[in-house]
């Protein structure tokens, strides 16, 4: 069943083989409050423990808020 699958996919693609697009962390992004934020970058946003400071990080390989308990400054 293997070999079939493979044969397959060279016949539909032309006999290339497929590449998997080369994938730059430098393009992905956190969104808040209708933003995006760059990988890193530190921003105040509203939880249900009040304002609390966030970071843009990556979490298996998916941008993704990490919270810390530090309120946010009122200015």
């Amino acid at each position: 069943m293997r070999y079939v699958v493979v044969a397959l996919s060279l016949l539909l693609t032309g006999g290339a083989v497929a590449q998997i697009p080369s994938h730059d962390p430098a393009d992905c992004y956190c969104r808040a409050a209708g933003r995006m934020f760059a990988v890193g970058q530190n921003v105040c946003l509203r939880t249900p423990d009040g304002p609390r400071l966030a970071r843009c990080d990556m979490v298996l390989n998916v941008t993704s808020w990490i919270f810390s308990e530090t309120p946010c400054l009122d200015s």
